[in-house]
């Protein structure tokens, strides 16, 4: 056997020694595994405080994160917190919440659905419960209201290659009753955020 033929049979062992061990590197990345993430970005309410549509609040800001934990590939729990501000704007001139602004503590956990695609993208769904708590910025603390939340959304991630870091853009609305403030509506709170998330696989 003469030198050319030697390097061919060493390097048709090597890729066959390598398609096991990629398939286990990739068997490895899909399997289960804690993710922490932290993002931030904007946020509105969808929904009017009164009848008349006099009363909502102008686009605010969103910080949040949590932790997760993945069964495999598709299938994830997920807690997260979020906290939120926004200023109420209204047409109402003798309401006196104009102009103040309202922090949201939204905490929640959730089902996270993906499908993992060529290239490390990965379109998820989501969804879950858990409750807002809203505090009137100038207000005492007993001025402050919990209510249960029920929360829904959709996002995309990207996993860059070599690394356990991914990238991800999401957007989630937690829906719950507003009865505080002289008002009594159903509201829909909705932020979309831009993060960053890191897996320590298991």
């Amino acid at each position: 056997m003469n030198s050319r033929q030697l390097l061919s049979a060493a390097a048709a062992l090597l890729m066959l020694g390598a398609a096991p061990m990629a398939r286990a590197q990739e068997d490895h990345s899909a399997g289960p595994a804690i993710v922490l993430y932290g993002a931030g970005g904007g946020f509105n309410s969808l929904a009017h405080l009164d009848e008349a549509d006099t009363t909502n609040f102008k686009t605010g800001f969103n910080v949040g994160g949590g932790i997760a934990y993945e069964f495999d590939k598709y299938v994830a729990i997920r807690g997260n917190f979020t906290f939120a501000r926004a200023q109420a704007q209204t047409q109402a001139s003798a309401l006196t919440i104009a102009g103040t602004d309202f922090n949201r503590f939204l905490y929640d956990g959730d089902v996270q659905l993906r499908y993992p695609l060529p290239g490390g993208v990965a379109p998820y769904v989501f969804v879950g419960g858990g409750a807002v708590t809203v505090k009137h910025d100038v207000t005492p603390d007993e001025a402050s209201f919990t209510q249960g939340a029920g929360k829904f959304g959709v996002g995309l991630s990207y996993a860059i290659p070599r690394s356990n870091v991914a990238l991800y853009v999401e957007g989630a609305t937690w829906v719950y009753k507003w009865d505080h403030y002289g008002f009594d509506r159903t509201q829909f709170d909705t932020t979309w955020s831009g993060g960053v998330a890191y897996r320590f696989g298991l």
